[in-house]
């Protein structure tokens, strides 16, 4: 598993100074001090590396909201609790530096739209089970809000992975919780 790491870490040091586009597995596998062999065992391609890293992240995060959906009983603790959410920010934290390279140093917006989707599909989920409401939107209008919540959540996830030490968990908790609770003139 160290080899594996090592691997992954090399692409992402790589990714500082070279585009996604740029980097060959030569470039992967010299970085990380293993021969294509060992590389190819771990990874059938980069693409495979680049999939591999997104699905990572988006388990661990996945674990994290199910993590506080085991313990939350109804709507109303997400209301009274905006900061519910800490442990998925969490997660998104302590895996900053790989999320910055997915969604802002691979060169396209695959894992943007990937996570935008997963957002969406599981916060649609999380209104569906917890909403007490239901009938009173379509089921379009929660597809909507779900899939606008998610745009806005990477977005600022990407600036937050981006500039880490303008930043902190707390601000974009904060964000998160201003339009949870107040929607987005909560600020104004």
């Amino acid at each position: 598993m160290k080899t594996k790491q090592n691997i992954v870490q090399a692409f992402v040091d790589i990714l500082k100074q070279k585009t996604a586009l740029q980097v060959k597995v030569s470039d992967i596998t010299r970085q990380a001090d293993v021969d294509r062999g060992t590389f190819y065992r771990y990874f059938e391609s980069k693409d495979a590396l680049i999939e591999d890293c997104e699905e990572e992240i988006l388990n661990k995060i996945y674990v994290a909201r199910e993590n506080i959906l085991h313990h939350v009983a109804s709507v109303q603790e997400f209301r009274d609790n905006p900061n519910i959410i800490g442990p998925i920010l969490t997660t998104v934290e302590d895996n900053l530096e790989m999320i910055d390279t997915l969604l802002n140093h691979v060169g396209d917006n695959h894992f943007a739209e990937k996570f935008k989707t997963f957002l969406a599909n599981e916060g649609l989920a999380t209104i569906n089970k917890y909403a007490s409401n239901n009938q009173l939107f379509s089921e379009k209008h929660r597809e909507l809000f779900a899939t606008s919540a998610s745009s806005a959540i990477v977005g600022l996830i990407s600036i937050w992975s981006s500039r880490p030490s303008d930043f902190t968990r707390q601000d974009i908790e904060e964000v998160i919780g201003i339009i949870s609770t107040k929607g987005v003139w909560g600020i104004v």
